[in-house]
Formats: structure tokens, sequence, C-alpha cells
């Protein structure tokens, strides 16, 4: 799956969106295997649910991941 990765990190947040498709914002990471980007998206946020996240990429083409700093 291609995959492009915007991120915006701020004092209180950090925001990453992965898109499989070119929004015009983020950079081009490549044609990534379904392994690869699960990893990704656990090293962004440890506790997310992989299998609803790499569901939403898939079927919507753009997964938000919003980790609150504390």
């Amino acid at each position: 799956m291609t995959i492009w990765k915007y991120t915006e990190e701020k004092p209180t947040h950090l925001l990453v969106k992965l898109y499989k498709e070119n929004h015009g914002e983020g950079d081009f990471l490549g044609n990534l295997e379904e392994e690869k980007i699960r990893e990704m998206i656990l090293e962004i946020k440890p506790d997310i649910n992989i299998n609803q996240a790499f569901g939403t990429l898939a079927y919507f083409g753009m997964l938000p991941i919003l980790v609150v700093k504390k």
C-alpha cells in the first residue's frame, strides 16, 4: 500500500495522519507491506486497536492518530 505521512507536533499533542493517496501534505513513505504499516502505527500509539486502525486506513484511505502529551 502506498503511504504518505503528515506529522504536526504541538506542546500538548502529536497529530499524525496516514494517507493511501497524496493529499498535498506529508511525506511519501513508499509502497509498504501491511506488517510494516502496522508496526509504524504501533510506534506512534502503542495502545491503539491495531486491527481497527489498519482497517480504517485500508477502507477510508486515511488514518488520523492523536496522541495527547501529559
